[in-house]
């Protein structure tokens, strides 16, 4: 499922790049979350603090830790 993030207000969004399995994409103008794909692993809130909080919000520590 695709869940917006954020506006997109920066030139080039670090956190898209950093995703190693292309859950982070850009559309429209927005940074989405594909939570589907997204294993929880804090590339992005690596890269980008803001980003990252808002794309690991919905994980329970349960999913983040390979349980679920």
């Amino acid at each position: 499922m695709l869940n917006i993030i954020c506006k997109h207000n920066c030139k080039d969004c670090y956190a898209l790049r950093v995703c190693a399995l292309h859950a982070i994409e850009e559309q429209k103008g927005s940074i989405y979350v594909d939570t589907d794909n997204c294993i929880g692993c804090g590339c992005c809130k690596t890269a980008c603090v803001a980003f990252g909080y808002k794309a690991l919000e919905d994980k329970t520590p349960e999913w983040l830790m390979g349980a679920a």
